[in-house]
């Protein structure tokens, strides 16, 4: 079941790595963005990929705080 509330684990989780956190962030905000953009095609195909990696990693990340309770 997909729990989509910001308790203090997920956000422990987030703070545990502020570097992807803002790399996360800062890529989601660059895509949500990119009609008025305009990226080459190469450049957003590495924008996608970065994402996906991000999304997969953080989303481990909370799998194993939540399977760990």
């Amino acid at each position: 079941m997909l729990n989509l509330k910001f308790d203090k684990e997920t956000l422990d989780i987030f703070m545990s790595y502020p570097l992807l956190t803002s790399l996360f962030v800062i890529d989601f905000s660059l895509l949500l963005f990119t009609p008025l953009i305009r990226f080459p095609v190469i450049i957003s195909i590495v924008l996608v990929s970065g994402l996906v990696y991000l999304s997969m990693f953080f989303g481990v990340k909370l799998h194993e705080s939540q399977s760990a309770k």
